[in-house]
């Protein structure tokens, strides 16, 4: 059974301006070089957790942030990608934080992206992990449960409000069962994924708190998630070529990625006007998370 309190006891918020709550964790070093980091999708600040885990924080203070409707975070109705630079503003100046980085994992990109974008000059550096980009990049070689979730958001929202329904009953159902129930899941949808994310998503160790990301990120319903693959499937609202030349974005990737293709993560690269890219031939979507993210810290907080 998942007892979801022991991840919870240190989670703080903030009030916005209009009124809603905005939820986030801080790890290292609190006088360190700040580094906000943005959950994939569905998730939540817990992924962070996982990560920093398995790693000595030095000279950097990371905070990973709930995004509107997942976590304790509020829902709100209309939110657009380009609201999210907003929010980390009032989160970074309620921290005292003038200047600061900011970094993502798979759908957490686009928000990495909308910074970069929009609010260039408070920042040091962008990080963008096996990053999704505009759809209009191309999604050849994704697996075919995630292009199937960006076509009915785009045309058929309410199936998809109807599919985040079932599983969410599904997932309050598994959370009062046993870890081997879990496992059983993680088995199932493993079977889509390469061999460095299947070794993963089947390991006892790596289910436990994979399931408690995406389960907090149903704690306030549904509405944020499928409001979230929405925004993904249609159009950004600003594009990539025009960031600031002068921010400079680094973005790493997997060639094995099925979430995210590889050629995805090549076209974001080549459409930023200051991004170094680094690929890996034998890594896949999460595993390149768990196998270089100190690596990942490091030259973040260098490059202040």
């Amino acid at each position: 059974m998942i007892n979801m309190s022991e991840n919870n006891e240190n989670f703080k918020f903030i009030t916005l301006k209009d009124g809603r709550k905005l939820s986030y964790l801080e790890f290292g070093d609190p006088e360190g070089k700040s580094i906000f980091y943005f959950h994939g999708h569905p998730s939540s600040r817990l992924e962070l957790s996982f990560f920093v885990s398995k790693m000595d924080i030095k000279d950097s203070h990371l905070i990973a942030v709930d995004r509107p409707g997942m976590g304790f975070s509020d829902y709100k109705k209309g939110y657009a990608i380009l609201d999210w630079p907003d929010d980390i503003i009032e989160l970074a100046n309620s921290l005292k934080i003038e200047k600061f980085a900011v970094m993502g994992g798979s759908g957490g990109c686009p928000y990495v992206s909308a910074c970069a974008y929009k609010i260039p000059d408070r920042l040091t550096c962008c990080g963008i992990i096996s990053g999704i980009g505009p759809v209009y990049l191309g999604i050849d070689g994704m697996m075919k449960s995630n292009r199937r979730d960006l076509f009915i958001s785009k045309y058929l929202p309410w199936i998809n409000r109807l599919m985040l329904s079932i599983q969410n009953s599904m997932m309050k159902k598994l959370a009062k069962k046993d870890d081997e129930e879990i496992l059983k899941m993680f088995k199932k949808m493993a079977k889509e994924y390469p061999d460095p994310d299947k070794n993963l998503l089947t390991d006892p160790k790596y289910t436990r708190i994979a399931f408690e990301m995406m389960y907090e990120a149903f704690r306030g319903g549904i509405n944020g998630i499928a409001h979230e693959v929405k925004l993904f499937a249609n159009d950004w609202g600003f594009n990539l070529q025009d960031i600031s030349p002068t921010l400079k974005v680094f973005l790493w990737h997997g060639d094995l990625d099925a979430n995210v293709p590889v050629s995805m993560g090549h076209k974001v690269c080549e459409a930023i006007p200051n991004c170094t890219g680094k690929f890996f031939p034998e890594e896949g979507h999460i595993s390149m998370f768990l196998n270089h993210f100190a690596e990942i810290v490091k030259t973040i907080t260098d490059a202040f």
